[in-house]
């Protein structure tokens, strides 16, 4: 027998078995990444099909749901069993390299001097013999040792159970206490479970940007269960890793939210410092041929001065920020502290709210501002912009006299409510709504969106038919010449607004205490008398009709307070 028959060959390259190792791995990943993209998309079919046989075919792929986890655990545990097979073997390579060295290096010289007759020749062969028999015995042990770690790794895969398919006939499994969940609700929570767990989230959701379409479809009051489940190392760092994602995700507290924006204004302040810093060191223009490069250039520089002066603001928490889409065009700002509130206002501004009216030197806030500062630390307020509103100076294309803003930015109203709702469920709710932002508000409780008192201030009023929120408390409010009043409740399919505010049923009209003349004797003034007059009562109409928006108690103080007062009494009831 040869020395190298006699030192036993490993049963497998303990780096190869790594390697496969790896590769498994890599497939149990795929594995299930694929079947939760495939149970992602089927979740949402419900939405999309609609046929008798519909919610049959959906359980019949979700409810495959446990054995896929099934078998992803079941290539996990063969992963560990082939590495710890790896490890064992290169533990007795060690072993083998000895007895290889031994080999090489042969019997033991003689130590008897073979002059010296028959007995010295006999005792040399009985020790060369003794070392034979030790290296067969320590070969053999290898041998064993090697034997065993192969049926511990067999044992280990072995040991790793069938999928119980037979679950899937009782719809048994983890999620089975979910079945009452939409699709929607369903398949947002499976991704905000994959992005707390994922190691890079941002880089996850960059390769998924259709999962923020589900989760802006997931119940807030889902994303709020979801949350308060997250251990709260696991909230920080996903918070960190997707700022934009948790400070827009309506469900997530109110705390945690503006603490994500706040995170993000700091890092959009560097990148308009820099975008100035950039405006300043461009040569200027030398001849009059560039004037209007020079306007321009001057327009971005004031633009970047507000818009830093801003976010400053933010990121030192004098502002604070509860959502904020620049892409979509949303800004929620928030006033006062919600942990000592007893009532929420909600601020929504009419036409021509964008981004920009919460950064001038009149910024749209001041209404909400002024409510938090007269109610005593018992009143957060928020002034809403959850997207693009009609703009005047696009009248013909994007004016107030389509209702289609209203229609879209409902939805999403209602959402940001529901949201609010399920972070601070005690809070006692008003929404105060300017001139077109009534028939956003209007437009949200049929999506849902309802809170205890709404007030109706120079309000379009609301897309027919309608009808009031039976649990909602409804006030409304214009001067006796607002510009509303010529064309309310007049409307046509995408244009106007068929319900007058203050004619939704128990409304109860505030004073606005605001003067004018009644607008039938201005019409009948017009129009047999002095039709020049026009420009003059026009500008008056629209001054009273923004005024309801004003901070200034010697322009708006009846109507200032009395939202204070209902505030106050709603607060008290809680």
């Amino acid at each position: 027998m040869t020395a190298a028959t006699m030192v036993p060959d490993p049963p497998a390259n303990a780096e190869r078995l790594r390697a496969a190792s790896r590769a498994l791995r890599r497939h149990a990943d795929r594995f299930e990444f694929t079947l939760h993209e495939a149970l992602l998309t089927w979740n949402l079919l419900p939405q999309l099909y609609r046929a008798p046989e519909a919610d049959v075919l959906h359980r019949s792929l979700s409810d495959t749901r446990p054995a896929g986890r099934e078998i992803a655990a079941g290539m996990e545990a063969a992963c560990r069993a082939l590495e710890r097979y790896a490890d064992d073997l290169d533990g007795l390579a060690f072993d083998r390299r000895q007895l290889l060295d031994a080999r090489a290096g042969g019997a033991p010289a003689p130590v008897w001097d073979d002059s010296a007759g028959g007995s010295a020749e006999a005792m040399n062969d009985l020790a060369n013999r003794a070392w034979e028999d030790d290296m067969r015995r320590d070969a053999a042990a290898l041998a064993e040792s090697y034997d065993e770690a192969t049926r511990r790794c067999a044992e280990a895969l072995s040991d790793i159970p069938d999928v119980e398919w037979t679950t899937l006939v009782d719809g048994a499994g983890p999620r089975a206490a979910d079945s009452t969940a939409s699709p929607t609700d369903t398949a947002g929570r499976a991704i905000l479970d994959r992005l707390a767990a994922a190691a890079d989230a941002a880089a996850l959701l960059a390769a998924h940007p259709e999962w923020s379409l589900i989760l802006g479809r997931t119940a807030p009051a889902e994303v709020a269960r979801w949350w308060a489940g997250l251990d709260p190392t696991v909230a920080g760092a996903l918070a960190t890793a997707v700022p934009a994602l948790i400070g827009n995700l309506d469900g997530v507290p109110i705390a945690d939210r503006v603490a994500a924006n706040r995170r993000r204004a700091s890092i959009h302040l560097r990148d308009m410092r820099r975008a100035r810093q950039a405006l300043e060191m461009l040569r200027a223009p030398r001849s009059r041929a560039n004037a209007l490069e020079v306007l321009d250039r001057r327009t971005e520089r004031a633009r970047l001065d507000r818009e830093i002066a801003f976010f400053e603001k933010v990121t030192d928490g004098t502002k604070q920020l509860y959502a904020w889409d620049p892409g979509h065009g949303s800004l929620i700002e928030m006033a006062g502290d919600p942990s000592t509130a007893k009532a929420a206002l909600f601020v929504l501004p009419g036409t021509n709210a964008n981004p920009d009216a919460f950064m001038s030197d009149r910024p749209v806030t001041d209404f909400a501002q002024w409510q938090v500062g007269s109610g005593g630390g018992a009143v957060v307020a928020f002034t809403v912009l959850t997207g693009p509103m009609p703009q005047l100076d696009d009248f013909v294309t994007a004016g107030p006299e389509w209702n289609r803003f209203a229609e879209e930015r409902g939805g999403e109203y209602a959402r940001f409510l529901q949201g609010v709702d399920a972070s601070a469920p005690g809070l006692w709710t008003m929404s105060y709504e300017h001139s077109y932002g009534g028939g956003v508000g209007s437009e949200a409780e049929k999506h849902g969106g309802t809170v205890d008192a709404r007030f109706l201030a120079a309000s379009v009023g609301a897309i027919g038919p309608y009808e009031p929120h039976p649990g909602t408390r409804y006030f409304a409010t214009q001067a006796v010449d607002d510009i509303n009043r010529y064309y309310a409740g007049i409307g046509l399919g995408p244009v106007g607004f068929t319900v007058a505010p203050e004619t939704i049923a128990g409304v109860e009209i505030v004073d606005s205490g605001l003067p004018g003349p009644d607008v039938p004797i201005v019409l009948e003034y017009l129009y047999t008398q002095n039709p020049g007059a026009l420009v003059g009562i026009v500008r008056d109409s629209v001054q009273h009709h923004t005024a309801l928006m004003s901070s200034d108690e010697s322009i708006n103080g009846a109507v200032l307070r009395t939202v204070r007062d209902i505030l106050a009494s709603g607060g008290n009831d809680q």
